[in-house]
């Protein structure tokens, strides 16, 4: 599987850059996902939680949030750095270890482009989440080859009922509502 070299997280994740080329603010994005008591919500390919501790910090404090990343690693590091926060599970997003219709929330910051099989998440996407469940999706248009985000788009739409969108030069933003 094709994936984000360590060192790139940090970069992605410097103040400075990210204010010099008007890259996501992970406080503001965040917002995307609602918030709701006793929400169950996951975030695909958490790696080095730039979206993490801002996440817990919006979702009620009943919610359960899960961190998912195909590195052990650096589930483990979240975890410890987020003390009982988070529940960790290691895995891939194209095979979700989540019951069907089990979860409310799924969060895919720019991970999904680093899937093998990116459909594959999709319709795992569409298996987990409950009916009315939400699917956060952020892509980078960059590692998303040709027109391949389109096909994406429209498989997401296939089973879910588009929310809010938002598309810049580098991003496309989706929130989508399971039907």
């Amino acid at each position: 599987m094709r994936r984000t070299p360590p060192w790139a997280y940090r970069l992605y994740a410097n103040p400075v850059l990210r204010a010099v080329l008007g890259w996501d603010w992970p406080r503001r994005n965040i917002m995307w996902i609602r918030s709701a008591p006793a929400l169950r919500i996951v975030e695909i390919g958490s790696g080095g939680g730039f979206y993490t501790r801002h996440l817990v910090r919006h979702v009620d404090s009943a919610a359960t949030v899960v961190i998912m990343d195909p590195c052990p690693s650096a589930v483990g590091a979240l975890c410890t750095r987020l003390r009982g926060k988070v529940v960790g599970v290691s895995g891939v997003g194209e095979h979700l270890p989540f019951s069907s219709s089990s979860l409310d929330v799924l969060f895919y910051g720019y991970s999904l482009e680093e899937f093998d099989d990116p459909y594959r998440g999709i319709s795992e996407a569409a298996r987990v989440l409950r009916p009315g469940g939400q699917l956060v999706l952020f892509l980078w248009r960059p590692a998303v080859r040709g027109s391949r985000w389109r096909e994406l788009l429209a498989l997401a739409e296939r089973d879910f009922a588009l929310e809010r969108a938002c598309a810049g030069v580098q991003n496309i933003r989706r929130s989508y509502r399971r039907r």
